[in-house]
């Protein structure tokens, strides 16, 4: 099944995102944010050590619970089963204790038993407790293990933005007038930028959008560039740069529709127009299983940018 997208995007929004114009962003405090992101590594680490310990802990504790418990429950059984002999053995020979000797052994015997039973629920008190041990130490390796997804998310976010800084920087050391990296918080792939929003715009003015960030709305090229494109959108309606509001179908970078891929869902486009919003549908998008399907341009979806490597600047 397809999975949500935003598991390595920011939170921020849209207008406070990078801009490819003007080269503003060259002038960050590079060093400032790298000892930041340094920083939060190992504060990461850190907790996620401690977590460790504090499991590691909790298994010595039931380990030596476990071994307490067969001991007991060993050691009870064997005086249970000796006892009970010796008391059948002392009943088979009370006709000939006129004296009642084997009668008062066979009752001290009798109270060793029941010492014993004691024994017993005390071993089933300690099993309730590493029960409880137990069902703490699963809920501590849950707890570890998200916060260890929290963690490598972490690292692989900051990880990129460290490396399209050091990007950054020695492009600006160089002069260079054209970026061979994405900025941050942008996802490279295939010598492509893509950026992935989090809220919801009209197709139209989701181009606007990508035209101010130097980009325009995706294109896609293939079904590798399709299966890029769904792991990271998940379930969500998301406008791509296809549309025939003025005649045939058209791709935002000029790319040849007919020739090209395609992977629309059965029985579309169908430019349906009982959906009471006026005209039919000229606008394409990803669908919930990554499918694609025309719909009306007003409607808000979420959209994804592209750019070129070579055309980041």
């Amino acid at each position: 099944m397809p999975i949500k997208y935003e598991d390595h995007q920011t939170l921020e929004s849209e207008e406070g995102s990078p801009k490819f114009r003007n080269g503003s962003r060259l002038l960050q405090p590079f060093q400032q944010r790298i000892c930041y992101g340094s920083q939060l590594h190992l504060l990461l680490l850190g907790l996620g050590l401690l977590l460790l310990v504090i499991i590691c802990v909790f298994g010595c504790q039931i380990t030596k619970l476990q071994r307490d418990l067969l001991t007991l429950r060993t050691t009870s059984l064997n005086l249970s089963s000796s006892t009970a002999a010796e008391i059948q053995a002392l009943n088979s020979q009370a006709p000939c204790d006129p004296d009642g000797r084997f009668q008062g052994a066979v009752t001290s015997l009798q109270s060793e038993l029941k010492e014993h039973k004691q024994l017993l629920q005390a071993g089933q008190g300690l099993k309730n407790k590493l029960l409880t041990l137990e069902s703490n130490l699963e809920k501590e390796k849950q707890d570890l293990k998200a916060v260890h997804d929290i963690i490598i998310l972490a690292i692989q976010h900051h990880a990129a933005e460290l490396q399209s800084l050091t990007c950054q920087m020695t492009a600006l050391k160089r002069n260079a007038s054209r970026s061979t990296c994405c900025p941050m918080n942008w996802v490279e792939h295939r010598g492509s930028c893509y950026w992935f929003s989090q809220t919801g715009k009209s197709w139209q003015e989701a181009q606007q959008y990508c035209q101010m960030e130097n980009s325009y709305l995706v294109v896609v090229n293939s079904q590798e560039e399709q299966n890029f494109i769904q792991h990271r959108t998940g379930t969500l309606n998301t406008w791509m740069g296809l549309m025939d509001e003025h005649g045939p179908w058209k791709w935002e970078d000029g790319t040849d529709y007919e020739t090209g891929f395609k992977n629309w869902s059965p029985k579309q486009p169908d430019n349906f127009e009982g959906h009471g919003l006026g005209g039919g549908e000229d606008c394409a998008h990803f669908t919930e299983n990554g499918e694609w399907n025309d719909n009306v341009c007003q409607r808000l979806f979420h959209w994804v940018c592209e750019t070129r490597l070579t055309e980041a600047s």
